[in-house]
């Protein structure tokens, strides 16, 4: 039997419905003609938000514990190196992939 486009597209347009926009402002979902301010990240922020990691959380895929991670928090070579790091993914619009996983138990 032949299906036509249109009854294939009413059969499914259920499924592809525009999805309301997730936990980030509305302002941090643009189209590809539009722009946003630069992304700037500096030593002290990245210090912060050491400092703000739970150490009681377990390792990720990393398998660095957040205890480490948080007393990194005062060597300011890791601080500045970690800038760096996240300058330059901002820089090159690409996260590493393993940024992107987790281990959910």
């Amino acid at each position: 039997a032949v299906v036509s486009t249109q009854s294939t597209g009413e059969a499914f347009s259920s499924v592809f419905v525009r999805e309301p926009f997730g936990p980030l402002p509305k302002d941090c979902y643009l189209t590809n003609d539009e722009t946003c301010d630069p992304i700037v990240i500096t030593e002290d922020d990245v210090y912060h938000q050491l400092c703000k990691v739970n150490i009681f959380k377990s390792m990720g895929p990393d398998d660095i514990h957040p205890k480490l991670i948080r007393s990194l928090a005062d060597n300011s070579h890791f601080v500045r190196s970690l800038t760096l790091l996240y300058r330059k993914c901002v820089e090159d619009c690409k996260i590493p992939s393993l940024w992107k996983t987790a281990n959910v138990i």
